[in-house]
């Protein structure tokens, strides 16, 4: 009797007996799953197709099959009644309550293997899907360059935060790169957050000191240099709303629904939300470095900790991962757009006034550098389109995109 559920069961009782059943004998594997009866009908009693080697523990079954084939077996599932107090299914029961105290065997498993080739990755066995395999080593070769570059690495130490999450909303493709009303700008927004690269007055100044003036104040405030934590602090005119107030109201709204969620899907204690809130990358009001971070979708570790006492790690990055969203599309919509409107009204008053004394350097180059910046985050949108439309990944581009980050940002969007 066969649980096939199990594995570690399964290579114990089914291989090894099948690896020293004599030739031409008759085998009898009694099971109570279904899955191993349909898929020992579609791959193993049938000739080889391709597609078993994309199935797990193909390796496992490859050597089955040889072994069957080699030795000119007969084997035969038999499906049993899985608690009807079968006398198979009480053997198998005790059979696999035995196997937890007993020590790991000392045998590789290749040891056991019989099969053409084995593909092994530091002396390995690789029984996954290869091009999965490989996959994931490109994504974890691409997550550590992008975790290593110095805009993160001048934060803290790489256990700051959870790369694990802020790479998993990174390649939800199909929510990221959502463009409501053609609202093209926003995937850039989000990139550019990200990487603390979005064209904040501070940023041009650095990028662009001949064409904007080191001592230009934040547009809205004229008290503070504008980057991008003061983007979202910006005091303005009017306290009740300003970019200050829109933020703080809507990290509130991103904490709330936060609870309400994990509240939705798992038990919680009552102090929940109140030690969830006490949580410094909630602290809006100063704000706190990590509530900053958060902000621009750095996950802080401490935040993954405490929900993983509650929800598995999975689940939890599937309910922050579309409240995150929510988030950005709230502060592109209610700050960054209304900025926008508001600091090309005052650019082209700075460039008017610059005007009456370098009329011919000036203008000129205020009028050359929009039309180049159309061209330019235009075909920009439509690689990222394009390389999303076709299966690929941006994170898989982090060179393009450090390029991008370092070049002369030619117009806000």
């Amino acid at each position: 009797m066969l649980r096939a559920t199990n594995k570690k069961n399964f290579w114990d009782l089914t291989y090894i007996n099948i690896f020293w059943v004599l030739p031409y004998s008759s085998v009898v594997i009694n099971t109570d799953c279904a899955v191993l009866i349909s898929f020992w009908h579609n791959f193993i009693s049938k000739p080889f197709i391709p597609k078993l080697l994309r199935q797990p523990n193909y390796l496992l079954w490859l050597s089955i099959k040889n072994l069957i084939f080699e030795k000119n077996l007969s084997i035969t599932l038999q499906k049993v009644p899985t608690y009807d107090d079968c006398p198979y299914n009480n053997q198998v029961d005790l059979l696999a309550k035995c196997s937890h105290s007993f020590p790991q065997s000392s045998i590789l498993p290749t040891a056991y293997l019989c099969t053409p080739c084995i593909v092994s990755y530091d002396t390995l066995p690789i029984d996954v899907n290869i091009r999965h395999f490989l996959k994931s080593i490109y994504d974890a070769k691409n997550l550590l360059n992008f975790s290593s570059l110095l805009r993160f690495s001048q934060l803290g130490p790489p256990d700051l935060f959870d790369w694990e999450g802020i790479y998993f909303w990174i390649s939800c493709n199909k929510e990221f790169a959502t463009h409501k009303n053609g609202q093209k700008g926003f995937l850039t927004f989000r990139l550019k957050i990200l990487l603390d690269a979005l064209p904040t007055l501070s940023t041009l100044q650095k990028r662009k000191p001949s064409l904007y003036l080191s001592g230009w104040l934040c547009p809205l405030c004229n008290s503070a240099s504008e980057d991008l934590n003061h983007l979202w602090t910006c005091s303005y005119i009017i306290p009740n709303i300003s970019s200050r107030a829109t933020y703080q109201n809507h990290i509130a709204t991103f904490r709330d629904a936060c609870i309400e969620k994990i509240s939705e899907c798992t038990s919680v204690p009552d102090s929940f939300g109140s030690d969830f809130s006490n949580l410094d990358c909630w602290d809006f009001t100063t704000p706190s470095s990590l509530c900053l971070w958060l902000t621009r979708g750095l996950f802080p570790a401490a935040l993954i900790s405490f929900l993983i006492k509650f929800l598995p790690k999975a689940k939890i990055l599937t309910i922050l991962t579309p409240l995150l969203f929510q988030l950005h599309e709230r502060l592109y919509m209610d700050i960054w757009l209304p900025r926008n409107v508001f600091f090309h009204h005052w650019l082209s008053l700075q460039f008017q006034t610059e005007a009456f004394t370098q009329p011919s350097s000036v203008t000129p180059l205020f009028t050359s550098y929009s039309s180049l910046a159309t061209v330019s985050q235009d075909s920009w949108f439509s690689w990222v389109s394009s390389s999303i439309i076709r299966g690929g990944s941006w994170i898989s581009h982090l060179d393009f995109l450090r390029r991008l980050t370092v070049q002369l940002l030619r117009i806000s969007f």
